[in-house]
Parts: C-alpha cells; structure tokens; sequence
C-alpha cells in the first residue's frame, strides 16, 4: 500500500466527489497523505485540508496544469506551493474565467443547435461550487439534477457535440506556456511535476531546462516498462517522485474504464523528500 496519493480531482473540476469524500475514502483506503490536484483550480483546497486535518491526514497543496508545446500536451502538478502567492492566484484564476467561458459558449451553441434542452446557463452556475472550472462534467450534473436526462448512461455523445466539434475550436482560451506553468510553479515555492508521462519521457530534458523538477512514477496509465523508465528518469535528474490515482478507482467516482481498482501513489519516504525539499 502505497503513503501518499497526490493526484487527485473532485467536483471542483472534472470528477465526481467532494473533497470531503475524497479524504474519507481515501482514510479507508490506508492512505495518510493527500493532495488535492483538480484541473486548473484551486477552490476545493481549504475545505479538502480542513476535512484531512479533521481525519488526521496529511496534505499539501495541488492543482494540475496543462500546456502544449513541441506539438505535444503536457500535464504539469504543481505541488506543496504557497496558495496565497499573487502569480499562481491571478493564472488560476485568469484560466478558471477563461475555460468557463469557453464552457458557456459550448453549451450555448448546444442550447442553439437543439443538444441542449431544459436547462439554462445559470441553473448550471448554481449547480457547481465557487471556484469550480465549470466543465462538461457540472453540465452532465445539472442536467441530471434538473431531470433533464437520466440518472445514469453514457454522454459520450452529448460531449461529443458540445465540447469536440470542429466549430468549438474558436472557444478555447489561450494557454500559458509550460515555461510559464512551471516557472509561476517554481517561484510559488512548488514542485512543478511531469504528469502520467507515458511516452514523453524523452521530452525530459527540454522540459528541466524550463525548471520543471518532478516526474509522476506512478499513475493509472504507467505500464510497468514506463514506470521503470519514470523511476530511472528521477535518478538521473534528481526530480522529485510523485504520483497517485487521478480519475481511476475508488477516488474518482467516475464511470466506465475509470472504474477499475486503483491504488497508486508513492511511500512515505518520497513524501518526505518532497516536504523536506532534500533534493533542492
């Protein structure tokens, strides 16, 4: 049973549990360290710590980034950084306004086109917490809690038309640079971490040059040939071990091939190293 698992997402971004749900079943689970890492935002951080500390579990803080650079899209974890740094607060909270634009827009074009019906813009709003980057995930939500659609079954159709048509493409906000993500990163005190880097290993080097500082060895998606290349990675360029379940098993709530049993993350010595900053 693995110490600490640090990539996790709740009803702040795009899983389906609460941060206190998340540090409960991951209690149940043997875990005795956690982090909080939705997709672009930060909101769900004090009441996940204080529902941990309440638990006597263990937490720094997360959120996970991505990027797309040398035509690749990298996932960057920031880890254990100073919440109240003014760098880190303004590209959260500059992103969190972007993408959920980009989602009003989505679903507008929906509401237009017939996808969408029942339901408005705001009864999605009222249905996510404060903070939250508002996805399809709280728009599936809402339209479940209004009885637009059924309890259960697959959307995948519905996401399909709303968020990956080709006319949608206009929407997207721009993103910082993975130069930007990790230096804002780096200089809010945090680990900035090569998420799930199944296949993009060899991308390493470029991205140490830009500060990133960890590397994800274990995940969900890491066969074991890749864990053993993540592993050997960290050696090499003295980067910091983390990793955890994301939106796999019983700390994602999510459906179909997501669930499936999961208990990555790592040991008690690698969370240390990473409290303790030894490696710098």
């Amino acid at each position: 049973m693995k110490y600490a698992n640090l990539h996790l997402h709740s009803v702040y971004s795009d899983s389906q549990l609460t941060p206190y749900q998340l540090v409960l079943i991951g209690k149940s689970l043997g875990y005795r360290a956690l982090a909080l890492t939705d997709h672009w935002t930060d909101a769900g951080i004090p009441e996940f710590s204080e529902m941990a500390r309440r638990e006597s579990i263990e937490t720094i803080s997360g959120v996970e980034f991505d990027a797309k650079d040398l035509g690749v899209s990298f996932h960057i974890t920031a880890l254990d950084f100073d919440t109240e740094n003014s760098k880190i607060k303004k590209m959260i909270k500059d992103q969190v306004e972007a993408r959920t634009e980009c989602s009003r827009k989505c679903f507008e074009r929906g509401v237009s086109l017939g996808y969408v019906e029942g339901i408005t813009w705001d009864d999605v709003i009222d249905f996510v917490d404060e903070g939250s980057w508002v996805c399809f995930d709280h728009i599936v939500g809402a339209m479940r809690y209004k009885r637009v659609i059924p309890q259960v079954g697959n959307t995948s159709d519905l996401r399909q038309k709303l968020f990956k048509a080709p006319e949608v493409a206009a929407f997207s906000p721009k993103k910082p640079s993975t130069a930007e993500i990790i230096k804002t990163i780096r200089e809010a005190g945090g680990i900035a971490t090569l998420a799930h880097p199944y296949k993009q290993i060899k991308y390493l080097p470029q991205l140490i040059e830009l500060g990133i500082n960890g590397i994800e060895v274990s995940h969900p998606e890491l066969i074991e040939e890749y864990t053993r290349l993540a592993c050997e990675a960290a050696d090499t360029y003295k980067l910091y071990r983390s990793g955890g379940t994301d939106h796999t098993g019983a700390m994602s709530g999510c459906d179909g091939v997501y669930a499936t049993s999961a208990l990555q993350g790592i040991t008690e010595e690698e969370f240390m190293i990473i409290k303790e900053r030894r490696l710098g």
